[in-house]
């Protein structure tokens, strides 16, 4: 048979006009089907597999058309069933396959168009782990109103979702410092849900320009990659609350879980109904979540000027007691009781107006923490955390209570769960690290400091506790270049003595006078930039001892035990300290700080048999 007379035949069977018009439907079914699948946000897997079953019918119609296109039969026969039936076989085996070995794919929002984009994951990339089904992250939402100065606007429409969510019992809610972590970042979807451990994820865009809004938000299944729920609001900016109960109502309807404190007919979570107010309340968020001196003055003006627009607005306060709490650690531009009573004040402000808002009780349980109403202290931790569950910042709080007050292993169990719903948070990896050096787990702090300084390697708080923990250790010369680094970032002047110290435990330099000089600094003195130290109270207390100065260690810790300070009994947990431990004025100054000294016991009752 000669090529022209095969040629004739298909043209005469109509095979050559029937795989025309297969192909130019099926084109055109592929172009509507991306139009709808961008359209609507569709998993882009429905393409694929559309292609494919596409593919699979090319040969059965072709061979359809070579049977019935000359003969006019109607019925199919014996040969074409077995003939059909063997594609079927072969096109779903390719199928298969293809299905089988094709890498990976994730959505993610791309950050310059705002939509959602299919990228392959890499195929070294480990089995996503099971995450509870309840476990949600919020990731910022991408800023699409063009200016850059704006993002605090999104990632605050991000962080008011986040929170009513934490609200909810039945949630797991990653906290909003690991899930902002990966702003910006072109990273797989799994991979962040897998250092999330999460299995459900939040993501979207918010444009804003003048008085109007647009907000596209997406829940998406990490472990399949499917959208379980997505939507677009164009609405006005005065609108904006009634968008965010509507999502976060939406996520409930679709984990089937009820939403604790969203509806439009009430100002929810210490909420307020202007948009000014709103406004400057994000910008103090963003800021006091940075937890950097600079930032936290930021922080201070932006809350109080929320509260100048709405006297009323009760997460304003709140907001202004969470930072007054903080701030004495890390500024030394306000005194320590004066920062704490101011705490106090927005606080019992907050609650005045919404006796159900977490952060006031969590603010004034960290004040009730630093003036030693341990009991009083952790039923109010208890009470933040019974109204928003997810709360990774009260978890701290509640460890590091719980460990100051005498009990580092109970301690470490509130810190482990705050690690969870904030893996990436660097102040509670950091608080987390010194209760380990407390049990004598020197080795494993530095691993959990080691991974804090991966996400951020300039912190200088884990770099000095990993120094720290060397020296705790024995190893002093392994512990020097983490202390110099330290001092580097936050205090330059201080770098001498880190050497001074380091020499003098390795056996080099004038112990007594070294010690004097550590024991003459004030408490915060480490965050004066001309001090010329870079230790803490808590780390004074434990280098006087291991100077072989236990009297002047005690002397200190006489002197100092009536200050106001959140971090002298930090130090009477060290292993370190065991020396004086059992001496009466160590007794005298546990019991002014309110200390339960669990260690002591086994300690002086080992020495006295």
């Amino acid at each position: 048979m000669d090529v022209e007379s095969l040629w004739t035949r298909l043209r005469r069977r109509k095979v050559v006009q029937w795989g025309i018009a297969y192909a130019a439907g099926a084109w055109g079914l592929l172009q509507g089907l991306g139009y709808v699948t961008t359209t609507f946000q569709w998993p882009a897997l429905l393409q694929q597999f559309a292609t494919i079953g596409l593919l699979i019918g090319l040969p059965i119609v072709l061979v359809l058309a070579w049977y019935h296109g000359d003969q006019g039969q109607q019925r199919v026969t014996a040969t074409e069933f077995v003939i059909i039936t063997l594609l079927f076989i072969v096109g779903g085996g390719i199928f298969w396959r293809y299905d089988r070995t094709s890498e990976p794919r994730t959505v993610e929002v791309s950050a310059s168009t705002g939509t959602a984009v299919v990228s392959p994951q890499p195929p070294e990339a480990p089995a996503l782990p099971e995450a509870p089904a309840n476990s949600i992250a919020v990731l910022p939402f991408v800023n699409m109103s063009g200016d850059p100065s704006a993002d605090y606007f999104s990632d605050g429409i991000s962080e008011e979702i986040l929170n009513v969510l934490a609200r909810t019992p039945e949630l797991q809610v990653a906290a909003r410092t690991s899930s902002f972590a990966f702003k910006g970042q072109q990273k797989e979807l799994p991979a962040i849900a897998r250092e999330l451990k999460v299995r459900m994820v939040l993501e979207g865009s918010v444009r804003r320009q003048e008085d109007k809004v647009r907000i596209t938000a997406q829940l998406i299944d990490s472990k399949t990659g499917f959208h379980l729920w997505s939507e677009t609001y164009d609405r006005e900016l005065q609108d904006i609350f009634a968008i965010q109960d509507d999502i976060a109502r939406a996520i409930g309807a679709k984990l089937k879980v009820q939403v604790v404190g969203t509806g439009t007919d009430e100002i929810a979570g210490g909420g307020t109904r202007s948009v000014e107010a709103h406004d400057r309340y994000l910008r103090g968020i963003a800021l006091w979540q940075r937890r950097r001196e600079a930032e936290l003055w930021q922080a201070v003006e932006a809350f109080k000027s929320a509260i100048d627009a709405d006297p009323d607005y009760a997460s304003a306060y709140g907001g202004l007691a969470l930072t007054y709490s903080v701030i004495g650690d890390y500024s030394a531009r306000i005194g320590y009781q004066d920062a704490l009573s101011r705490a106090s004040d927005a606080a019992e402000m907050a609650l005045a107006l919404d006796p159900s808002l977490p952060d006031a009780y969590a603010a004034l349980a960290n004040v009730a923490t630093v003036e030693k109403r341990r009991a009083t202290a952790r039923a109010l931790f208890e009470r933040a955390i019974a109204l928003r569950p997810s709360f990774a910042t009260a978890y701290q709080w509640l460890g590091t209570s719980i460990m100051a007050g005498g009990d580092p292993a109970a301690g470490l169990v509130a810190l482990e769960r705050a690690s969870a719903l904030d893996p990436r948070s660097l102040v509670i990896g950091e608080n987390r690290a010194f209760v380990l050096t407390a049990l004598g787990r020197n080795t494993e702090a530095r691993v959990v400091c080691e991974r804090v300084l991966t996400l951020e390697p300039a912190y200088a708080w884990c770099q000095s506790r990993i120094g720290f923990a060397e020296l705790l250790a024995g190893n002093h010369e392994a512990g020097r270049p983490f202390l110099v680094r330290a001092a580097e970032l936050e205090n330059p002047s201080a770098v001498p003595l880190v050497h001074a110290v380091t020499d003098a435990l390795e056996g080099r330099g004038d112990r007594p006078t070294l010690a004097r000089r550590l024991a003459a600094y004030s408490t915060y003195s480490f965050l004066d930039q001309g001090s010329g130290n870079i230790f803490s109270d808590s780390d004074i207390l434990a280098l006087l001892v291991m100077l072989g100065e236990p009297g002047l260690a005690l002397d200190y810790l006489g002197r100092h035990s009536a200050e106001p300070s959140g971090t002298l009994e930090w130090g009477m947990m060290l292993p370190a300290v065991d020396p004086i431990r059992c001496d009466p004025r160590f007794r005298d100054a546990a019991k002014k700080l309110v200390v339960t000294d669990l260690r002591a016991a086994k300690i002086c009752n080992d020495r006295k048999t």
